[in-house]
């Protein structure tokens, strides 16, 4: 047990009644920052809630799911804030996130969010865990301050950008064989000697301790008939890309397909070339290749911003991921002798 003490009005989340309230609760803070997947993550909590059947499917067919674990504030008869904690399985075991954390603005300045958050940090003890993560948006100082206060540190801080065809400033002829006149860059199929370079790119670009979030799976993107059947049976379908320059690989670029969840896309380069590739790349693609749909990526902050502007990339949030160790739970000492004395 901790040996904190908490107040009355902090509870843990009880999922079968609460995601309603929870999810009112996260589209009134965050309603100024919702992007589409944050908007449908609350379309999900609000159908889980009135269908309490559906809570049970896992994560197999879609990226949104219900906390089962959290607390929420519950004052003047309602829940004013809110804390969700989910697992997560890691190469280092199990790791947990702190996510959805959310004050009524009418409740804050009074350390609900702080109470909330030590509350988790003392349950991820409880439960044997030793990292915890979470996010926050760089824009937003006072959370950023906080966790930092409670022993958070930054490991990452990556971009989320959007595209759409119309905002393209791309209006270059390229020829049918795939080359950039007058850039020396060959866009083809990767084939299957690329594949020792290209790992190599997404491990620099997408750190493993990052995959868990992402839902990355390097052996994806590998080449043959098994990484196939794997895209194959989970609705994903991956188009590679090498970039050349003057016959050099400089580049990887793929496509990921999902009837549910839209395209996205993953650029692994050389960072010496990592600003000429993506231009490159994305000069020839998005001319050539995509249809009026939206198109997401996620990337480290502040690397190759212009590029992606230019291309008509709009960068619509940066997080900050922060990571804090939690101290295994000290033992009480025992009242009774471990020995009888002889």
């Amino acid at each position: 047990m901790s040996n904190h003490s908490y107040p009355p009005m902090l509870r843990p989340l009880n999922p079968r009644k609460d995601l309603q309230f929870i999810a009112d609760l996260i589209e009134l803070c965050f309603a100024e920052t919702l992007d589409q997947s944050g908007r449908e993550y609350i379309r999900q909590l609000r159908q889980i809630a009135r269908e309490p059947s559906v809570y049970w499917i896992g994560r197999a067919t879609n990226h949104y799911y219900a906390p089962r674990q959290g607390f929420v504030w519950e004052e003047e008869g309602r829940i004013v804030g809110n804390l969700s904690i989910f697992p997560f399985q890691t190469s280092h075991g199990v790791e947990y996130l702190i996510a959805n954390v959310a004050v009524h603005p009418d409740f804050r300045r009074r350390g609900i969010a702080r109470l909330l958050t030590e509350r988790a940090l003392d349950d991820i003890r409880e439960r044997g865990g030793s990292h915890a993560w979470l996010n926050v948006r760089q824009d937003n100082l006072a959370a950023v301050s906080l966790y930092r206060q409670l022993g958070f540190s930054e490991r990452l801080r990556r971009t989320h950008w959007q595209y759409r065809n119309s905002s393209s400033s791309f209006q270059g002829e390229q020829n049918g064989k795939g080359v950039s006149p007058n850039s020396g860059t060959q866009i083809r199929p990767r084939t299957a000697a690329d594949w020792e370079m290209h790992q190599h790119w997404l491990l620099l670009t997408y750190p493993q301790e990052y995959h868990w979030h992402l839902d990355f799976h390097l052996d994806w993107f590998a080449p043959g008939f098994f990484a196939w059947l794997r895209g194959f049976l989970s609705e994903n379908r991956y188009q590679h890309y090498s970039i050349l320059k003057e016959n050099r690989l400089v580049g990887i670029a793929t496509l990921q397909s999902n009837p549910r969840e839209g395209k996205a896309l993953w650029m692994a380069c050389d960072p010496e070339w990592e600003n000429e590739a993506i231009q490159d790349f994305l000069s020839y693609f998005l001319n050539k290749r995509i249809s009026q749909e939206k198109i997401t990526l996620d990337y480290p902050a502040q690397r190759a911003t212009q590029p992606l502007q230019e291309a008509g990339f709009i960068p619509t949030q940066t997080l900050i991921w922060m990571e804090r160790l939690v101290e295994p739970q000290k033992q009480q000492p025992s009242k009774f002798p471990t020995s009888i004395p002889s």
